[in-house]
């Protein structure tokens, strides 16, 4: 096949599995064309060596890359934000209509839901069938980050919504919560498929206990709770610093928070200001050093806001710390905190509620080696059984040939139907 992924973000900015999913698709045989951006995510200027122009080709690991100019990101203010979805959007529209290509397919990763209207644009001018990928639900998602959204704002994507679920020939989610959102709001169960997120598998593995790394943050000989991932006000990692606060008299516990995000400076100044010497932060660290902090973890936190936006997901971070072995802390509710139960792979607790997080820390910490040992083994093996990187792209790309109209047989041969 020849497929188009359109995505506001791509490698070298975090986050989104786009880039790992156009490199297994090419390894298979496909041709990509990835329609994007100049790289500025999370932060608010562009990268080194990506000054925006009109348009950028690049090729990676066979990967074609189409980039086009966009407003940079905006760390932490909603009308940068506001700019960086709606230029790209349209630059989207022409620049990247103009410039793209045909395909047999496109792919659109989502947020924003403005991307569809891009995606029709494209889909109308080069025949090419439809499928999204939802990985979050607006306007949900975004008063979940705590921006607050008037009634115009909602109704505005509720029309945004209307206009462009509709038009995908199949709808890929990340969970079964998700997928009950869209179906509550008229769209067509048949579209949906649940496919889960997966971690870098080249990344994200178990090694053996990092004493170098435990030296550098003072986490040596330590019980070592870590979170590791974006620090935004969704986090809400207040509610993890007053954990740390309840502890002060275990002196063996240490907290450290690695990477950066909108909530970074402030909570790092919170933390200076109630005096915390249980709590390290470490700064935006390279992904590949993540598998070493995670070699001296005894706890891997997840935390979101309590929201119900954040009942519907599995964050993607659960699925680093699963494939690196390690017992997760789960503060989040519904789907996630599900996850974690069936599969033995932590404890959980309610979100934003120190008191509740501090017994479970305090559960994980009175456990022999070998019980937490077991949990991290738990953790491994759902990863494997759930989440492993070849078996969710296979279900990519069925969907992918069928959204296309194209079936495959067991030699791999492809064929149009119609």
């Amino acid at each position: 096949m020849k497929i188009i992924l359109l995505t506001q973000w791509y490698h070298p900015e975090p986050g989104p599995h786009v880039h790992e999913l156009a490199e297994e698709l090419v390894s298979r045989g496909h041709g990509v064309t990835v329609l994007t951006g100049f790289p500025t995510y999370p932060t608010d200027r562009f990268y080194d060596g990506y000054r925006p122009r009109i348009f950028r080709r690049e090729e990676c690991e066979g990967v074609k890359i189409l980039r086009i100019p966009h407003f940079a990101h905006g760390k932490g203010s909603a009308l940068r934000r506001v700019l960086n979805y709606c230029s790209f959007m349209f630059s989207a529209m022409t620049i990247g209509n103009t410039l793209i290509g045909k395909a047999d397919c496109m792919y659109v990763f989502m947020p924003p839901p403005l991307m569809g209207f891009a995606a029709k644009v494209i889909s109308f001018f080069h025949r090419v069938p439809v499928m999204y990928d939802v990985q979050d639900i607006w306007p949900d998602a975004v008063e979940a980050s705590s921006f607050r959204c008037s009634k115009v704002f909602k109704r505005a994507i509720g029309l945004v919504e209307r206009l462009v679920y509709p038009f995908a020939k199949a709808i890929s989610v990340p969970s079964a919560g998700y997928k009950q959102n869209l179906v509550g709001k008229g769209v067509g169960e048949e579209l949906i498929e649940v496919i889960p997120n997966w971690a870098d598998e080249r990344v994200y593995r178990s090694l053996p206990y990092d004493t170098a790394t435990a030296k550098r943050y003072g986490a040596e000989t330590k019980f070592n709770v870590i979170f590791a991932g974006n620090i935004g006000f969704s986090q809400s990692l207040e509610t993890v610093l007053d954990a740390a606060g309840k502890l002060l008299d275990k002196s063996d516990i240490r907290f450290v928070l690695a990477g950066d995000g909108a909530a970074h400076t402030l909570l790092k100044r919170d933390c200076e200001a109630r005096g915390l010497k249980n709590v390290v932060f470490t700064g935006r660290l390279p992904v590949e050093s993540m598998p070493s902090l995670f070699s001296i973890a005894d706890l891997l936190v997840v935390h979101l806001r309590d929201h119900p936006a954040f009942r519907m997901t599995i964050p993607r971070k659960t699925q680093e710390y699963m494939a690196c072995g390690k017992p997760i802390l789960m503060a989040v509710g519904g789907d996630a905190t599900e996850l974690i139960r069936t599969t033995k792979a932590g404890v959980t607790c309610p979100p934003e509620n120190p008191a509740e997080m501090v017994d479970a820390i305090l559960r994980v910490y009175n456990m022999t080696p070998e019980e937490r040992r077991v949990m991290g083994e738990n953790a491994r093996g759902a990863y494997q059984r759930y989440f492993k990187k070849t078996d969710v792209v296979d279900r990519y790309e069925q969907l992918l040939y069928r959204v296309a109209g194209i079936s495959s047989d067991c030699g791999g041969a492809e064929t149009r139907r119609g």
